[in-house]
């Protein structure tokens, strides 16, 4: 089953990117569309996602790393199934947020520290936004509000625990295994440059990603492919809100831009919750990329976007009636 998942999902990104060659070179209109998904990356992600990115590279190379393992081991033993190694991966994804959290795990798996398992229970719980990029960029730029970017971010990450805790039962049989992490102490004289040169790189990536689906939203918007499912979501939501989902189901950044364009939704929570959960189908074209790369299966992954995207609008729902 997971050979025929991944399978489609090959040939339907191969398909989307025929379509976005043909549809980008056949018509001048979606030029303006890679303008402004660049734009939306150069204002909302660079300036917040950049520094974390260089940061963590940086506690990367440095005992830190051994440190958060030993004070995050228990936990992650006791109530998600993994070894200590797992501390360290969802360290750094606290921090840096997706991709990172994907790509830290995939190591993990690739040097042996963690097993097959293990490896599934980790993509789950690993597998959250940056607080980079939903108080700096979503909160402070997008909604104008620090306050709506905190609260996002912290609910964002109660739901992303309690999604990993429901995925802890995955091969629920299968007890922690005891090999313990390996990580790089040494610090060369070129930490600073290795440093800024992966963050250089990973930040294009990750703009050369939002970019694409950015131009790919803007596609199906003008052809008119997206028009019935906003159609239908506008029979139980306003307009406004029924774009942001359908546009961020494809590109969560887009999605949380549109959210912020005027709705007065009491359901803008719950809705910024719900992207930030699913991630969108970029941010997990770029997890999936290094989960295969480590033979992790990813079905479990798959389904637990979706899970972690109805956690999220629930607990928004929640917060709204309390508070």
């Amino acid at each position: 089953m997971t050979k025929k998942i991944n399978l489609f999902i090959e040939y339907l990104l191969f398909a989307l990117l025929i379509a976005l060659s043909l549809l980008i070179t056949l018509s001048s209109q979606y030029a303006n569309a890679t303008i402004d998904g660049i734009k939306l990356w150069f204002a909302c992600v660079l300036p917040s996602l950049f520094p974390y990115l260089f940061i963590t590279t940086i506690l990367s190379s440095l005992s830190v790393t051994q440190k958060a393992t030993k004070l995050l081991s228990p936990l992650t033993r006791a109530v998600y199934k993994v070894n200590g190694g797992v501390g360290y991966a969802f360290f750094i994804s606290l921090l840096s947020g997706y991709p990172v959290g994907a790509k830290a795990v995939a190591d993990l798996k690739e040097q042996g520290v963690i097993t097959d398992t293990e490896a599934v229970r980790a993509s789950i719980l690993c597998s959250n936004s940056s607080p980079a990029f939903l108080v700096g960029s979503i909160g402070c730029f997008t909604f104008n509000n620090r306050a709506f970017g905190i609260t996002l971010f912290c609910l964002h990450l109660f739901s992303v625990l309690i999604n990993g805790f429901i995925f802890s039962f995955y091969k629920r049989k299968e007890k922690p295994s005891q090999l313990a992490l390996k990580t790089q102490t040494e610090t060369g004289g070129n930490l600073l440059y290795d440093g800024a040169y992966s963050s250089v790189i990973s930040v294009l990536v990750v703009g050369g990603l939002i970019t694409v689906f950015y131009i790919l939203t803007e596609i199906l918007k003008g052809t008119g492919i997206l028009t019935p499912l906003v159609s239908l979501l506008s029979t139980f939501i306003d307009e406004q809100t029924a774009k942001a989902v359908v546009f961020g189901v494809v590109e969560c950044t887009r999605g949380l831009k549109q959210l912020s364009l005027g709705t007065t939704s009491n359901l803008q929570l719950p809705i910024a919750l719900f992207l930030c959960g699913f991630g969108g189908v970029s941010v997990i074209a770029q997890s999936l990329a290094f989960l295969k790369k480590a033979k992790i299966k990813t079905a479990p992954f798959l389904l637990s976007k979706v899970t972690s995207a109805v956690i999220g609008f629930f607990i928004g729902v929640l917060f709204n009636i309390i508070f």
